[in-house]
């Protein structure tokens, strides 16, 4: 997993050299980075709303088609107001809790919006009875679970055993949105393409997790984190003993 993660890293770090410019020119209209982040949860709305109209309202059968691009723009909202922060020096400690706060609101509005459109496995029915049997809503909720395990082991992780966490795993942001936005475009011609996403993406994250897990166990050792906790535990618990004993 090392060599996957320095791949990304290194891949992350030329994105954003090569995003400073954009960032930069957007800055200058004096549109800050949280507001930015806010924006693109307006478009999540929209786009959540577009999608559970899909086979829900009037005749019209391509309500995903206008919930698509505005899920994009509003996954793009939030790689921009990163490096408009970057360019223009805005970094403040609430817009790196905003940020990660959006993005998953973003995930909410999008998966939310399918589960309550008529998304199905209908051609998959006399070929792999197990999948076509569970509705799309419920893998819409297992995705959006395995988003959130993915996502709150890298919080934990950093929080705690004050380590960085970035780019381990093999689900992040970016290969979301480019199995989704996948998903989407092959929607066109084999309807099932796009809960198939939703289910990768699911799977994936959970997989994330473990490899966060395994990844963030197996650091706090080697620096001796796991000894100190325990001894601290320990200590507190002593400490604890002291205070009964006098009183």
């Amino acid at each position: 997993m090392s060599w996957w993660r320095n791949f990304k890293l290194k891949t992350r770090s030329g994105y954003k050299k090569i995003m400073l410019p954009f960032g930069r020119f957007i800055g200058k209209m004096g549109i800050s980075p949280n507001a930015i982040s806010m924006i693109s949860a307006v478009f999540a709305i929209a786009s959540a709303t577009m999608y559970a109209f899909q086979g829900r309202v009037g005749t019209f059968q391509y309500w995903w088609a206008i919930g698509f691009p505005l899920m994009f723009i509003a996954g793009m909202l939030d790689v921009v107001d990163g490096s408009v922060a970057r360019a223009m020096g805005k970094t403040t400690k609430f817009g790196q809790v905003l940020d990660p706060v959006m993005d998953r609101f973003v995930e909410f509005c999008y998966l939310m919006g399918i589960a309550i459109g008529n998304y199905t496995f209908e051609p998959l029915e006399s070929l792999w009875a197990p999948i076509a049997t569970i509705s799309v809503a419920a893998w819409c909720l297992f995705s959006f679970a395995g988003m959130i395990f993915a996502s709150y082991s890298r919080a934990r992780g950093e929080s705690v055993a004050h380590m960085s966490v970035e780019s381990v795993g093999i689900m992040e942001r970016r290969e979301k949105i480019a199995i989704l936005v996948l998903g989407n475009i092959l929607y066109i011609w084999w309807p099932v393409a796009l809960p198939f996403g939703i289910i990768l993406v699911g799977l994936l994250s959970f997989i994330t997790t473990i490899q966060r897990m395994f990844y963030i166990r197996k650091l706090m050792i080697e620096i001796g984190n796991e000894d100190s906790d325990t001894q601290n535990a320990s200590e507190e618990h002593k400490e604890e003993n002291v205070k009964i004993e006098i009183e």
